[in-house]
């Protein structure tokens, strides 16, 4: 069980991770919907935002079964987030060179 001032420091790390999911995804859309085709999009939007996107998310899934646990909860859920949190990571991490590819 994590103390008062740990759930803080989470709960800071996941608002800045959601902010830059955020961030991303704006930039991302507004180059989409201003370039007249995907060659003329930037290196960043073509081959590493979803890539960046999708870890963050995975970070953020990986971290939120630390804030809701309890002393008596059971955690069935929460085993599950952990698994997603990684595996979202690890898309994170096959994206980029996959995005090189295609």
């Amino acid at each position: 069980m994590l103390t008062n001032n740990q759930k803080k420091v989470f709960k800071i790390i996941i608002a800045v991770c959601m902010l830059t999911v955020l961030i991303i995804v704006a930039e991302y859309l507004f180059e989409y919907f201003t370039k007249e085709s995907s060659n003329q999009m930037s290196f960043f939007a073509n081959h590493l935002s979803l890539a960046f996107i999708l870890m963050l998310i995975g970070v953020i899934a990986f971290m939120l079964p630390f804030l809701s646990k309890t002393r008596f909860s059971e955690g069935k859920g929460d085993n599950m987030m952990l698994i997603i949190g990684i595996l979202l990571i690890l898309c994170g991490i096959i994206a980029i060179p996959v995005s090189f590819l295609f």
